[in-house]
This record gives structure tokens, sequence and C-alpha cells, in this order.
């Protein structure tokens, strides 16, 4: 079996276990809690972190990754172990002091051996998984003055869809994940039905059951970069390459949407960035809001975990009110009850990334090194590691 194949088998199991979990899961509120921390090797601080991502496809494989702009590397941990293996170091920009410049940003893991990562240069950069410190085989412009971030692939037509979110106009581009050249972009500049995009772009999904790419654009026109005006969500057909549909957030309180998971029961989760505001979860055919998550704010990446059926928000900068309240929202999807949130866990400021693994059941939540403010709140130190260094925090349910 090619890997394309057994990726669309894994795929495929993942979801027909979902459906069934949502029919089993019991209505008792699990409550997850912080199990045990990852210390970065050599005494390295985690000061600047992007998104993460878990590639798990059997009871002895599974990799958490994590963007590590602080170490200008993507970080490799073993998920069954718990232990940092590699750190892929190909000449990543790093943190340059603006986000908009700094990489890596979005990673993956293709094909169970390779990393993407974006990059602060407007590159992508494809590294081998397994050699330490990453063997760099290709490392790709899409044009742009700013970071390459988010990436989404859909292993059907072997397409990586990359966002440059920080270049005016915002806009998107398609990369064969075969022969690494790039095949279209699109500008979301209001022209050729596209939205016009005033606050970037965000997080991005494939989807199995539609086979088609969704993609966040937070803001719509109005004041650039306020989340003053509603969102969109996209539908890009991979074949086509074009926006297939829009689907409207201007009836719902939800401003910003970030964080994107494809859940069970054309089920797809929105984090919702702005203070004070929900997310929601969106019927993936139409754009229907199926229901609203009051309270779950401040987010960026969310993640659907089918091993316990659950979603996971980082809402690493969320208020209540005028104080600071981070925490990691913790979300039933029900097929028959609607949506039903579990008692959310604390974290800290600026955790804004998230990702489980389907198999153990871990959630790993990357803590920084910064205690102004009375943001940290001691987790890493309390789980014997050092709070100046910052860690990745494994969350589990204790209940």
């Amino acid at each position: 079996m090619t890997e394309k194949f057994r990726l669309l088998a894994y795929l495929t199991t993942v979801l027909v276990l979902a459906t069934l979990n949502v029919q089993a899961n019991s209505v008792d509120d699990e409550q997850f809690a912080v199990a045990s921390i990852i210390q970065l090797p050599a005494g390295q601080s985690l000061a600047s972190f992007d998104i993460s991502f878990v590639d798990s496809i059997d009871s002895v494989k599974g990799t958490y990754i994590l963007a590590d702009r602080t170490n200008r590397s993507v970080d490799v941990v073993d998920a069954r172990t718990n232990t940092v293996i590699n750190q892929l170091t190909p000449g990543f920009i790093g943190f340059t002091g603006d986000n908009n410049t700094s990489g890596p940003n979005g990673v993956l893991v293709v094909n169970h051996s390779q990393v993407w990562a974006g990059d602060g240069d407007s590159t992508v950069k494809v590294i081998v998984l397994q050699p330490k410190g990453g063997r760099l085989i290709a490392n790709i412009s899409t044009g742009g003055t700013a970071r390459a971030d988010e990436l989404c692939y859909d292993p059907n037509e072997q397409l990586i869809l990359v966002a440059n979110d920080a270049d005016d106009p915002p806009f998107v581009t398609f990369v064969s994940s075969t022969s690494h050249t790039i095949l279209k972009q699109i500008k979301m500049d209001g022209n050729n039905g596209t939205p016009q995009a005033t606050n970037g772009i965000e997080q991005c999904q494939w989807d199995p059951r539609t086979g088609k790419f969704y993609l966040n654009i937070p803001q719509v026109g109005g004041t650039p970069g306020t989340n003053n005006t509603p969102g969109v969500v996209l539908q890009i057909d991979p074949v086509s390459e074009d926006i297939e549909n829009t689907f409207l957030l201007a009836s719902t309180d939800c401003r910003g949407n970030q964080g994107m998971a494809i859940g069970p029961d054309h089920q797809i989760l929105l984090g919702c960035s702005n203070t004070g505001t929900d997310s929601v979860i969106i019927d993936e055919r139409n754009g229907d809001v199926l229901v609203a998550l009051p309270g779950e704010s401040g987010s960026d990446e969310v993640w659907y975990n089918p091993g316990d059926n659950h979603y996971f928000l980082a809402n690493g900068n969320r208020k209540t009110g005028a104080t600071l309240s981070p925490q990691l929202g913790v979300v039933d999807p029900m097929a028959s009850e609607g949506t039903n949130e579990d008692p959310s866990a604390t974290s800290a400021l600026g955790s804004h990334s998230v990702a489980a693994d389907p198999l153990t059941n871990q959630v790993y939540v990357p803590v920084n090194n910064k205690t102004s403010g009375g943001a940290l709140t001691g987790i890493c130190g309390a789980h014997g590691g050092d709070d100046s260094k910052g860690c990745i925090a494994i969350f589990r349910a204790t209940k």
C-alpha cells in the first residue's frame, strides 16, 4: 500500500471511529490537567513558538512537532516517550522581534517522512524528518515580502495549501507535494470573487469527507487588523484550485476566526480570537452555525482528537473582562445533543498552540518562559521543570 492510500485509509478509519464515539460518548464532563512536561535539551529556552502538529499512524509510532522560533528549529518529540529526539535546523529565520517576519510558523508532516514549515522570508522549507538536524530537500519561495504561515495537505491531489498572511494583500499558494512546484496563487484582495482580507489569513484544513480545503479569513473589510467586522470561511476545490463557496460568519459572535479543526458528523470547529466572544462549530456542507461556544475566546490553533472525541482550543490570549485568563478549552462534539463544553484547564498567557495524539490521548500545549504580569502559572516548575526556560505541557484527562 502506498503512503498516500495508507494515509487515506487511516483518515477514513479515524472518522468512522469518531462518529461511533459521538454516539457512545458519556455525557459526564471530563476534566483535564497537566500531567507532565517536556523541557528542551541542553538548557534551551522556549520564548517564541508558533503552530504544532501530531503525526500518529499506529500503536508504536507517534510524532509531535513544534515550530520553535527561539531555537530556529522544528522540535521533534517521540509521543510514546515524550522526549525530544530531534531538532530540525535547516536555516530558519528565527524570531526577529516581529511575528510577520519570523519563522518557523505553520508546520505539518507529509507521508510520515517530511516536515513542511513556513518561514519568515516567505519560503516553505521541506525537511526530511529522520536525520539529526534534518536535511533540507526544498526551499520554496512563495514570492511574498513577509512570512509563509499556515499550511494544510490534501493527500488525494498531493497538494499543499500555504498562506502568506502578512502580505498586502494576503494570498494563498498551491504547491505540489511531489515536485515542489508552485501551481497557482489566489490574492485575497476583494477581486474576482475573493474576500478583501484585512487581517490576514489563518488556519486551513483539508476535509477527507468532502475532499475540499477550508480556509479561515478572520476579517473582511473594516478597519485593518482590528477584527471589527466578521470574517468568512472559504471552501476551495483542490482540483480547480478555485474558491467554491464563501461561508459568512456575520450572524455569529465569532470575531477573528483563526483556529480550525475538522470534527465528526460534518462539523468544523472555528476557534475565534477576539476576547469576550464565542467560538463556533459550523456545518461543512453549508457553513451554518451548529452551536456557539460561549467564552471560548482568545483562540489560535484548535485541534480535534478522535481518540477521545474531544475538541481542544488553545485560548492562550483569553480574557475575562479585563483579566487575563488563558486556558485550554475542552469541548465534546455530541451529534444528538448539540455540543457540551467540559471544564477548561488553566494554561499560560501566549499558549496559543495545541495538538493531541489520538493513541495516547495526550494533549500538547507549549508554555513560554515569560513571567511578567503574573501570566506564567508555574506549570513548568510544578512538574519538575524550570519556569524561566518554558516547556511543553502535557495535559491528560483526570476523570
